[in-house]
This record gives structure tokens, sequence and C-alpha cells, in this order.
């Protein structure tokens, strides 16, 4: 009987410092073989040199981990953008940060777009990156739209995103007739007044007191310009309720959905109007902040009021390539005409 129990002191004794061993081990194992040894604060590391931010993370018993490069405007080449944990986060030592960094302006060579037609200028300035800039018009003996001289010059460098401004023939269009004085006129009359000249009308309504009801107070271009088709002719009239006052200028709500998270990608909206001139009127730069990676997610749009004259087309580039385009026309309501079900 004692040997017994002598026998089974032993073996509790024998089991508690078994336990006790690997409960010393399993400590070890996830402190320091798995868990990577003590707590630290991740230190900042954007804004620094590649180098120098592998060495700040050196110092608290962090590592560099992976790099990617991108192209940025403003922040110096090799120098960290943003990181990831960020700052001011508590891990544990041995962790690898990532990074993003910046591969300085993306400078390209400016394309030779002299001679060329204006869609045919717009498809070579969006395949080089660039973006295109303002549009002005002379009359020319060279076919309408054709490109007669840029700026920048061909064959300059040019960072990526930059604007190419061109000058366009108007044709040989000559002035069909003088502009009538229209200030007086009921503006139920203006269309068949106008027709034709083979001008195209906006309205400007204006609220000036004692000024008579649905007339035209008045006009730009003034009277006796000097009157060319297809130019719009804007007018100011005081409306009521009564008389419908002719015009083509529009406004259209453009709603655009991203199939994918879009926080590190280069997005922006332009507006081409009827004589092919361009305006960006939405843009976002790529982001990794935990804010933008939270809102520009899949699923989410892209939503804008445009006013337009006539007709007009919104574009949706991501990259600096076309992803989607929307005709707007008369009024209707936005139509789709290029995206990945229209290729």
């Amino acid at each position: 009987m004692l040997r017994f129990i002598a026998w089974s002191v032993q073996w509790s004794v024998a089991m508690a410092v078994f336990l006790l061993v690997m409960a010393g081990a399993g400590w070890y194992v996830y402190n320091y073989a798995l868990g990577g040894g003590q707590h630290v604060t991740v230190p900042a590391v954007t804004d620094l040199p590649v180098t120098e931010a592998a060495y700040v993370l050196g110092e608290r018993g962090l590592e560099l981990g992976r790099q990617t490069q991108v192209p940025h405007p403003t922040v110096p080449k090799y120098y960290v953008i943003t990181q990831k944990p960020a700052a001011g986060r508590v891990v544990r030592t041995g962790r690898r940060v990532d990074t993003v960094v910046s591969m300085g302006q993306d400078f390209l060579r400016t394309p030779d777009l002299r001679g060329a037609q204006l869609e045919e200028a717009r498809r070579a300035v969006t395949e080089g990156r660039f973006r295109l800039g303002s549009l002005a018009r002379i009359p020319s003996d060279a076919p309408r739209d054709t490109v007669l001289a840029q700026d920048p010059p061909p064959g300059g460098e040019l960072s990526s995103q930059s604007e190419i401004h061109l000058l366009l023939s108007a044709g040989n269009t000559r002035a069909s007739a003088l502009m009538p004085d229209l200030r007086g006129t009921a503006v139920a009359e203006l269309e068949s007044a106008l027709a034709p000249f083979g001008v195209t009308l906006v309205a400007n309504p204006v609220d000036i007191p004692d000024a008579p009801y649905d007339v035209v107070l008045n006009q730009n271009p003034p009277p006796d310009s000097l009157v060319y088709p297809n130019q719009v002719v804007t007018y100011d009239y005081r409306p009521s309720q009564q008389a419908q006052a002719p015009s083509e200028r529009y406004q259209a709500h453009v709603r655009h959905e991203m199939g994918y998270d879009w926080y590190g990608r280069d997005v922006r909206v332009d507006v081409v109007d009827r004589a092919g001139n361009r305006q960006t009127v939405w843009s976002k730069q790529p982001s990794f902040d935990q804010e933008s990676q939270a809102t520009y997610l899949a699923g989410t749009a892209i939503r804008l009021p445009v006013t337009y004259i006539q007709e007009a087309m919104v574009e949706v580039y991501v990259d600096n390539r076309l992803e989607a385009s929307y005709r707007l026309q008369g009024g209707a309501e936005p139509v789709r005409a290029r995206g990945p079900e229209n290729q």
C-alpha cells in the first residue's frame, strides 16, 4: 500500500513538472518563434527615402516588406507614399511593413498630332497617357477639325497625364448673315424667326423686377454681328408659367458603377461638347489611406450632374484608359455608348 502511494506521488510530481515544461515551451513558441517577439509601435516612414525607411524600421525590430512602385506627380522618386501597417499600430517584432514607393513623374515623348483629324488626335493623346486640353479653331482651307498646331510642340518630354492643347481648322465656313435684333421678340416666336440661320438657341432665365415676361431682354451675339451656321445664340428673358422658351441647354445625371476596388486607381470623368471641346469635371488620384480603402470599393458609383447644349459625351477614364462613355442628347436619359458589354 505504501509503495502504491509513493508511486502515485512520484507520478503526480512528474506530470506537474511535464505540464509546467510544456506550458513554458508553448509560451516561448507563441511569443517568440510564432508571434515574432515583443510588441513595438510601428514608426512613420512616409515621406522618407526607402533606404532610410528600411533603417528606421530595422531600429524597431521590423522589416521592410513588399514595395509597390507607382508614378507620382509630387512625391520625389524612391520616397515612401504610404505604408501598411499604418504608423502608430502595435505589432510584434519581426513584422514586415509594406510600402508604396514613388517612381517620380513619368516623363513621355509628346506625339506629333499636326495634320490629324480631331478624333484621331484624341485617341493618340489618350493612348499616349496624356490628356486633351483646350481646343481653339480658326478659319483655314484645311478640312474642319484638322490639327494645325499643338502646345507643347511634338518631340519634347512631358509628364504623364499632362494636357496637350490643339489649334484646329474651322474650315472655310463663311458667315451666312447678320444677327437680327431679337430684343422685345416673344420667346414663342424665336424658333421661326431664326430658322433660316441654322443656329442653336439657348435660353437664360433671369429675374428682373418690372421687366416684361416671356420676351427677349438681351442677346448674344448682339444685333448686326456675323452669324455662322450652328452658332450658339443665347438670350435673356423673364419667365412666366405660361410660355415655353425654346432652348437646347439640358441637364442630365450620369451614374457610373465601378465593378472593382478603385482606391488605388487614377480616375477622371471628361465631358466632350458637340464641338469636341473637352473638360475634366471630376478626378481622383490613387490613394491608399484607410478612408480611401473604405470608400472606393467595388459596387460604389460616380454620380455627376452634367449641363450641356444640344448633345455631349461623358467619358470615364481609369488609369488613362477609356472604360465607359455615355451619350447625352436632347434632354433624354444618358445612353451608355461604350463599356465592357459594348466592346
